[in-house]
Formats: C-alpha cells, sequence, structure tokens
C-alpha cells in the first residue's frame, strides 16, 4: 500500500494483465479522488491490450476528482521529487511526473489516456456541435470551465479541447482480438464507439444538467466505457 501524493490518502491497488517473459500482473496504484496512477518502474508500458482496456473502463466509471492537485509530488516510494517529464507516442505528445531514481511514474487519468493514443482533438464540424449545443465544458486537466463559443483551449492551464477518440480505442480492441480473445472487430465498432460518446454529450445538455462531468473526457471514457462493458457481457454469454 502505498500513500497518494497529492491527498495522502491509502490508494487502491488493482492488478491488471502485464507482458513479460513470465507474464505477470501490473499493479497499478490508483486514487479516484485525485484522479491519479501510480505505476512502479514505469509499469504501464508493460500493460497488455486487455490491461489498457480494462483500466480504461475503470476510469470511465470514476466520479468526478474531488481534490484540486498540488504543483508538485514526492516520489510514495523513497520521498524525492518527482521530475515533470515530456514524451511522444507515435504522434501524441503527453506528459507525467517521474522519480529520478526510477521508483516509478505518476500520471493523471488524462495523462494514461494521452500515452495510450485514447485522446484526440475534436474536428472542426464536432467542434461546431458542441459550440451549438454544449457551449460551456470544464477542462479536462485543470477542471477551470471553458467556454466553447470563443475558446478551443484553456485559458487557465492552456490544455486544449479533447475527446476519446473512438479509433484509438477500436486499436486497443483489435491488438486484443489478435491475442486471441474474443471482442467485438475494431473496425465495426469505431462508429458505434464515436456515437455513444456524442449521443453522451448530447444528453448532458437535454437534461440541463450542471454539473461536474461536464467535462468531455470523462463523459467520453464514461460512455465507451460503458459500451466495452456491454459488448465484453454478450461475448461471455
Amino acid at each position: 500500500m502505498i500513500n497518494c501524493p497529492n491527498c495522502r490518502s491509502t490508494m487502491t491497488p488493482r492488478n491488471e494483465d502485464g507482458f513479460g517473459a513470465i507474464p505477470r500482473p501490473v499493479e497499478v496504484a490508483c486514487c479516484p479522488g485525485c484522479k491519479l496512477l501510480w505505476f512502479d518502474d514505469s509499469a504501464s508500458i508493460r500493460l497488455t491490450p486487455k490491461g489498457v482496456l480494462s483500466l480504461f473502463q475503470y476510469i470511465g466509471q470514476a466520479p468526478p476528482a474531488s481534490n484540486a492537485l498540488a504543483t508538485s509530488f514526492a516520489c510514495p516510494r523513497c520521498h524525492g521529487l518527482l521530475g515533470y517529464t515530456h514524451d511522444l507516442q507515435r504522434t501524441t505528445h503527453f506528459t507525467f511526473w517521474r522519480c529520478a531514481r526510477d521508483h516509478g511514474q505518476l500520471m493523471t487519468f488524462n495523462q494514461f489516456l494521452a500515452e495510450k493514443n485514447f485522446i484526440r482533438a475534436p474536428s472542426p464540424g464536432e467542434l461546431a456541435k458542441l459550440r451549438a449545443t454544449v457551449r460551456q465544458i470544464n477542462c479536462s486537466q485543470c477542471g477551470a470551465p471553458i467556454d466553447l463559443a470563443k475558446d478551443d483551449a484553456c485559458t487557465h492551464c492552456g490544455a486544449p479541447v479533447a475527446l476519446i477518440d473512438p479509433q484509438g480505442v477500436a486499436t486497443a480492441i483489435r491488438d486484443l482480438a489478435a491475442t486471441g480473445s474474443s471482442q467485438p472487430g475494431a473496425q465495426q465498432t469505431v462508429t458505434a464507439l464515436g456515437d455513444a460518446q456524442i449521443a453522451a454529450l448530447f444528453d448532458l445538455q437535454r437534461s440541463h444538467r450542471d454539473d461536474d462531468r461536464r467535462d468531455l473526457v470523462a463523459i467520453g471514457a464514461a460512455a465507451i466505457g460503458a459500451a466495452l462493458a456491454a459488448w465484453w457481457q454478450a461475448s461471455e454469454r
């Protein structure tokens, strides 16, 4: 058990499927209140497609963050200062905090989704629809309000407006299917996943709810995660 570097509460451990010469689970420490994940020894790269999708579903089911993030963090293993690190996965830039002694890495939920290529910028057409219907959202990175009528990025932290990328999720499903698992085909699911996300966004606007879930990434992860759970449950019958 380790304590969250942000709120100091005990983080919840999860065991996810991992690659290795001798396959063994990847232990992920989670703090839903801060939306943070801790991976010992940079173990996020050892997650199998099944492990990635399982953690994606966990993120989609998490409640809104209840704690603001600090500007710096100490390693939960050695208590040294974590370094803010920029990295590149394929064509996606993402960031995280890394222990200088290589004890592990700290990521927000959104940073993990970016590392796995599950986040993208909305297309001009999608952005136009959002501006016509949703109008105001919360920044997926810092929680500050974004007025879509005039902004396409957070004026507080600079993070651009982002959505869950159905193609990225479908690619993970394809990779999982390649291992022999019975899961929905990737190409057939992209449109359905995208529709589930947009429908969830529009439902939020129609219901006139004004809550902390007006976060496009959180809404998309919840909607697509629910679709994945329904498909997997059906495939196990």
